[in-house]
């Protein structure tokens, strides 16, 4: 793995998947509690397309260190104005000067869009895949209820712990105590002001936001409504393969390239 970038106490490394004359280099942003190595057959089906992957690890994931602790910690503020504009930056080097596309799943789709529509960074296309505004509201029943009791629990977690022990609860390995604090006042409040005070939707660039059918962690109305922060459009996809496919999608991949290949073939590359 290549070493990317820093977010003290952090290193992030990279998975980088290199072709010759790409079209485009596409910056893959990974879930919470998963690690970049996850997403290998996703990103050796964009390789296919001529394109170039990068995969930087969440900090404190998979191959970054140190694992989230009382002193190793950081927010949905730290990633959307440190983490990711780093990575950004060196992905436009490497990219020299082609064009710059965010791939984001889940906690990476929700910091790319809050990095672009707060102005932190720019590229040249988003597109977001199982994610979506974690506001309870987004879910009917007894799934608002089931994210409200994880709203709850987890902060209280990492009160006892200084972090969240993720893998005791089946929510991925140690999670910073402040993300997951973020995360519990999102779905509680619906905003997303305390870590990206001002967003614009009419930034102009382009944005879908996709969504699996069956998938109760990102709901077609969540998929909605993180796409409503950058005016992004939204497709929603039937699921033919096991397994839930919040994450399922990752190691069945075929569908989903095609359908980000037309869009990026319509909405960026074409020429």
């Amino acid at each position: 793995m290549k070493q990317l970038a820093e977010l003290p106490p952090f290193s992030v490394p990279a998975l980088i998947y290199q072709v010759n004359s790409p079209r485009c280099l596409v910056v893959l942003l990974p879930a919470m509690g998963t690690a970049a190595g996850f997403y290998g057959p996703f990103a050796e089906h964009l390789q296919a397309m001529n394109v170039s992957v990068l995969v930087p690890e969440i900090p404190g994931t998979g191959a970054s260190r140190p694992r989230p602790s009382w002193s190793a910690d950081y927010g949905y503020r730290d990633l959307i104005e440190t983490y990711f504009p780093a990575i950004v930056e060196q992905a436009r080097e490497m990219a020299a000067g082609k064009p710059v596309v965010v791939i984001g799943h889940s906690l990476g789709a929700q910091v790319a869009t809050l990095g672009v529509a707060g102005g932190k960074v720019k590229v040249d296309g988003l597109v977001s895949v199982a994610s979506g505004h974690i506001h309870y509201k987004n879910w009917d029943g007894a799934g608002a209820a089931k994210v409200l009791f994880g709203a709850g629990l987890f902060p209280s977690l990492t009160y006892l712990f200084g972090h969240m022990p993720g893998q005791y609860v089946g929510f991925g390995g140690p999670q910073a105590r402040t993300l997951i604090r973020d995360w519990a006042k999102i779905i509680y409040s619906g905003s997303f002001s305390h870590v990206a005070p001002q967003l614009d939707s009419s930034n102009g660039i382009p944005s879908l936001y996709i969504g699996f059918e069956g998938d109760e962690f990102s709901p077609p109305r969540s998929v909605r409504g993180l796409a409503e922060l950058m005016n992004g459009e939204t497709k929603i996809l039937p699921v033919t393969w096991p397994g839930n496919p919040h994450s399922s999608w990752a190691r069945n991949p075929a569908q989903l390239v095609t359908v980000i290949e037309r869009w990026l073939d319509e909405k960026l590359l074409s020429t």
